[in-house]
């Protein structure tokens, strides 16, 4: 099983996004859980490779508009970015 590490202020966003809307913390929460447990390319959220800039990235949505960014290796699953899509 692998671990979470959250990058930079990620954790920050985590606890704002529970304090501010629950139901997309809820979906957070349902996507990590996820990630841990099976293959962190397959699952909720539609999971998509990042392209140019951002190769080696995923994202998977909590809402149309919500995205959580990620990393990952055999041990460990990075998040770099929850919350706003497109400069929102």
């Amino acid at each position: 099983m692998r671990s979470l590490v959250f990058e930079g202020n990620t954790w920050a966003a985590y606890e704002a996004l529970r304090l501010q809307d629950q139901g997309l913390h809820r979906n957070l929460r349902a996507i990590l859980k996820e990630l841990l447990r099976g293959d962190p390319r397959f699952g909720l959220g539609k999971p998509e490779a990042l392209k140019h800039k951002l190769s080696g990235f995923w994202s998977r949505r909590l809402s149309l508009q919500d995205r959580v960014i990620y990393k990952f290796d055999d041990t460990h699953i990075y998040i770099f970015a929850i919350g706003g899509h497109y400069g929102e």
